[in-house]
């Protein structure tokens, strides 16, 4: 990890060498002095770095040189902030020129004291460094680390035969394997390639064992070759590797011509099985010199590939990996006790109960299981396994079979940049749902990832994360609908990794107790899970060069704003994140934090930021989201020319922009933009900027003319997916606005191609711009259009092909989703709507025109509300059905949805009963497994067909209170579960163990009461007290 960080600090090094900014203090011999020797230290890093754990020695002189790294990186951090103050100016075509716009200002004696201070800092990290490079001497590091990959596949050699006495768990998987290969893969007309993918130490080499040796397997195979191939994925020796397994002589050929033509004579139309174990190759055209070679067996040939890396599955496999999961805790307790306890070893209850807490540090994981159940093995005294069962895995004695080292693999694997993302990512508790954005902006602050050539350091980021995912080192991810990982998660084990090669430089503490913090830490978590004191826990008050500081709380405590404290003094921090956390001032934050780069405060209670961070000239991320108590921000933002990300989603308490936001030339991400008539902020503020991710655009009525709605550019934003245009419902100022003129701005903001989710809001034209029904925009997946009262009809959505959730609110003229009869050329439509959510639509009367047509044929929820004229078709995918303010039309057109399995139905507080023909087909919904009815405030009585829902298994009843009883043909719905009664005084009355209804839901499990009230914290919340009534 040091020399990733130590290679980012000679980089910058090196180019303020080269923009000559040394020549200010006549440093600049010094400068190139100490980039050749971190250049010397650089080339022994990746040698020491593995030798360090087991040399003290070598451990701390790479704490030392991390050390001086970091205060080396504050000083040129601090120096290239300052230079253009000094009158520096970069270097241009004529010396003269740069020395005479800066002669003055140099002399300036704020100026002179600042170059003297920095000139000397220097010199004394620069002696630092000299003497830490002279002492590597000592230590006889490799400048090239030589036959390294020979070293690994020594270390890591496998075979076919099983070697432990049980496997636990793995059964299901190797009967997945072993019917594939002795069934489907007869099928493939080449040889098929089956990878098994998972963490290191999680059993990839045991499955293959089990499958190689089971019997269907002997029998249908002609050979079977077993290949350890590690890192040295050398294809000149690895065919001379199957040679020598299928002919059991070693094999003399030295070319690659004759190994090639030996191997094909050998697997000339045989069925053979060959595992290749333990691929880290991610060279598509060596393997492919592999593959092409073994292409000449009989049908059913196949290869079974185990690796790490899904990006090895992706370019090896040719059926879907087959990813290994974590085993059970109870086959892991089986495990460890096979090696703690063995056969011979009584087992005493005292240390069992111990063993299966020590179990959960495993993670499901084989080999944790292994090695810590043989660390316990020979120790008998119930205090020595608590110290085990107590101690963090990393602090646990640790040889080359235990899972640390076995990981760390994996680790060393990784090019450098990625070493020092993922250790990283310590800093956040085990199990966190990790936001990718997040920690790419975290990683962006401390300097860890760059741009490079036309690549965006985001985009960078971004690739980073897709390959510690593809390593295994992330797990459990959420995409979105194109398949872009948005969270993670990282394995516990993985955790365990990042923790024991970070040491005391990450900490994640809990906030409530004591803090025993080292002087070295440089990022650190606080957990609040109770109500506290001070921002800042004791413990960290100490520490002098923290450079992360993330905030993580419980979001339902409740508690008054903190204000950070006055002596707050992280010189060095980079990264501060307090979201959910109420601060009320950040000054003294801003005060002394010049290296600040990433700025969150999102969901704060803050109102207003200091005209002081404009002084954070460094300043790339600040999050401002959902602090509603936000009134403005300051006037002179566009002062901060680096910021790239500006969140403001959900401020609603703004009213205008600061002016000028056009400057803020490398902007990337601006949530939140209310057009003005002041200068400055107008429309046409967005021109030049490359924004991406979401845009909500309001108060679009203050727009003059289509021209300044056009010079916004939106159609050039190619990286933008989500747009939100609004005009303030009363209009400008209260008046009525030219409808056509509303129709051609809206015109003139045609977004990008790309976009993915669009959202429209009190639109006062009378028809929707032509671009909504272009199909340019195909790659809409949700579209909203909230208000548009003046509009006749809808556009035509009926074409979009990715479309899957839309919804249509407030518009009085709309009688059809689709505005058009179905022509000759379009058959059906809404070919992948998934959702549609319609709300206070007074003439919607059907959902298309042509109701024979096969339109929505993968529609599975749909909500209505308040659409009285609406009667529902014949629609087989539905599945969920909410209806508010339901009507007599619409109830009779429910029974049309013969799939339905969910039915919410709320609200008809004149309705005493179901009257005759209302719902008589409803009881042939014979998959309804869920239903809910509420504020039928009128209703008395339920009829009996509701006996009729044979697979219902959960009915709520809510706000009904004059419904008196059940039909007694509630004792014919056998499959119900859960019966909830809310709000139903009479009914739960009678329901009770003495009441008159008791005895018709005594076949019901579980039977509950409940009553609503509301909480409000930031927005109100139903919560439902319950209570049991069987």
């Amino acid at each position: 990890m040091a020399e990733a960080f130590l290679k980012v600090v000679l980089e910058t090094l090196n180019n303020l060498i080269q923009k000559e900014f040394g020549l200010l203090r006549g440093v600049n011999k010094e400068m190139e002095k100490l980039s050749s020797t971190l250049s010397t230290i650089c080339a022994v890093l990746e040698d020491a770095e593995e030798k360090q754990y087991k040399d003290k020695a070598i451990e701390n002189w790479l704490l030392k040189l991390r050390d001086a790294s970091y205060e080396l990186d504050d000083i040129l951090d601090e120096f290239s902030m300052e230079a253009p103050q000094l009158g520096f100016k970069e270097k241009s075509s004529k010396l003269t020129k740069k020395v005479q716009a800066s002669f003055m200002s140099c002399f300036h004696p704020m100026n002179v004291i600042f170059r003297y201070q920095i000139a000397n800092r220097m010199k004394e990290v620069f002696d630092r460094l000299d003497g830490i490079a002279n002492e590597r001497m000592k230590f006889h590091f490799h400048e090239i680390v030589e036959d390294r990959h020979i070293k690994v596949r020594e270390r890591r050699q496998t075979g076919p035969i099983i070697t432990q006495p049980q496997v636990y768990g793995r059964e299901e998987d190797k009967e997945k394997i072993v019917n594939f290969l002795v069934g489907k893969a007869i099928d493939f007309e080449y040889v098929s390639i089956y990878p098994i993918v998972g963490l290191g130490g999680m059993g990839k080499t045991t499955l293959a064992q089990l499958v190689f040796n089971d019997n269907r397997v002997n029998m249908h195979f002609e050979l079977k070759i077993w290949i350890c191939v590690s890192d040295d994925f050398d294809v000149k020796r690895l065919i001379r590797a199957i040679i020598e397994s299928v002919s059991g002589k070693t094999c003399d050929a030295l070319e690659m011509d004759p190994l090639q033509r030996k191997l094909q004579e050998m697997l000339q139309n045989k069925r053979f099985l060959v595992v290749l174990d333990d691929v880290w190759n991610e060279d598509e055209e060596e393997w492919d010199k592999l593959k092409y070679v073994m292409s000449c067996g009989s049908k059913g040939c196949s290869i079974i590939v185990t690796t790490r890396l899904q990006k090895v599955a992706s370019i090896m496999g040719t059926i879907p990996m087959h990813h290994l999961s974590s085993l059970s805790e109870d086959d892991c307790w089986l495990l460890f006790k096979q090696r703690a306890f063995g056969n011979m070893n009584e087992e005493r209850p005292n240390l069992v109960k111990i063993g299966k807490k020590i179990v959960k540090k495993c993670g499901g994981v084989p080999l944790a299981a292994k090695a810590l159940g043989g660390l316990m093995h020979f120790k008998r005294e119930e205090n020595e396994w608590l110290f085990v069962m107590e101690s963090e895995i990393w602090n646990l004695p640790q040889d080359e079979n235990s899972i640390l080292p076995a990981l760390k693999l994996s680790y060393f694997h990784l090019p450098l940049e990625l070493r020092q993302c993922f250790v990283f990512c310590a800093i956040y508790p085990k199990d966190h749902k990790i936001k990718k954005d997040h920690l790419i902006y975290l990683w962006m602050a401390n300097g860890f990832i760059s741009s490079k050539g036309d690549m965006e350091v985001e985009q960078i980021g971004n690739e980073i994360c897709n390959e510690l995912y593809w390593r295994s080192f992330f797990q459990d991810a959420e995409e979105d609908e194109f398949g872009s990982i948005q969270n993670f998660k990282m394995h516990d084990l993985v955790h365990d990794l990042a923790q024991s090669i970070v040491k005391d430089e990450y900490r994640y503490v809990e906030a409530d107790g004591s803090i025993d913090m080292s002087r070295r830490v440089r990022h650190v978590t606080c957990n609040y899970n109770s109500k506290p004191t001070c921002v800042i826990p004791c413990g960290l008050d100490y520490v002098e060069f923290l450079r992360t500081f993330l905030i993580l709380r419980d979001t339902k405590l409740d508690f008054n704003a903190l204000k950070l404290p006055s002596h707050w003094n992280f010189r060095s921090i980079r990264a501060f994140d307090s979201n959910f956390f109420e601060l009320t001032s950040i000054s003294p934050l801003i005060k002394k934090a010049k290296h600040l780069r990433y700025l969150n405060l999102s969901y704060t209670g803050i109102r207003r930021l200091p005209n002081s961070i404009l002084s954070l000239k460094n300043l790339q991320t600040m999050d401002l989201s959902f602090c509603d108590a936000l009134k403005k921000l300051p006037k002179h933002l566009s002062r901060l020319t680096n910021l790239r990300h500006l969140n403001i989603k959900e401020c609603r308490s703004l009213s205008h922009m600061p002016p000028n936001i056009r400057q803020l030339t490398y902007l990337k991400t601006l949530t939140f933009f209310i057009v003005s008539k002041r200068r400055g902020c107008h429309l046409d503020e967005l021109q030049g900027l490359d924004l991406g991710g979401y845009l909500e655009i309001r108060n679009l009525e203050k727009v003059g003319m289509p021209m300044d709605a056009k010079r916004a550019n939106l159609a050039r934003k190619r990286n933008l997916k989500e747009l939100d245009l609004s005009w303030t419902s009363q209009g400008r100022n209260g008046e009525v606005e030219s409808q056509k003129d509303v129709e051609k701005i809206l015109e003139a903001l045609e977004p990008p191609p790309g976009l993915t989710i669009l959202k429209i809001t009190n639109y006062k034209g009378g028809s929707f711009p032509k671009w909504l029904s272009n199909t340019m925009l195909e790659n809409l997946v949700h579209i909203t259009l909230l208000n548009c009262k003046n509009c006749l009809k809808l556009p035509n959505l009926k074409k979009l092909p990715y479309l899957k959730s839309l919804g249509i609110y407030d518009m009085d003229f709309v009688q059809f989703m689709d505005n058009e009869s179905c022509d000759e050329e379009l058959v059906g439509g809404f070919v992948s709507l998934d959702s549609l959510y319609i709300s206070a639509l007074p003439n919607l009367e059907k959902l298309s025109r042509d109701e024979g047509i096969d339109f929505f044929p993968c529609l599975s929820k749909i909500r209505v509300e308040d659409c009285p004229k609406l009667s529902l078709p014949c629609l087989p995918s539905v599945r969920q059905l909410e209806v508010t303010e339901c009507n007599k039309v619409l109830f009779e057109s429910i029974s049309n949805l013969h799939g339905l399995t969910y039915l919410d139905i709320d609200g008809n507080n004149d309705m005493s009963f179901f009257p005759g023909g209302m719902l008589q087909n409803l009881p042939n919904l014979q998959s309804l497994e869920f239903m809910r009815l509420a504020n039928f405030r009128a209703l008395r009585s339920l009829p009996e067909w509701f006996g009729n829902f044979e697979s219902l298994q959960e009915f709520h009843i809510e706000r009904c209170p004059r419904l008196t009883c059940l039909p007694m043909s509630i004792q014919s719905l056998t499959k119900l579960q859960k019966l909830y009664l809310i709000s139903c005084p009479e009914l739960e009355e009678r329901c009770k163990e003495t009441g008159e209804d008791r005895q018709k839901i005594s076949h019901i499990p579980e039977v509950y009461k409940a009553f609503l009230f509301t909480n409000r914290y930031r927005e109100y919340k139903f919560w439902l007290q319950l209570e049991r009534l069987n």
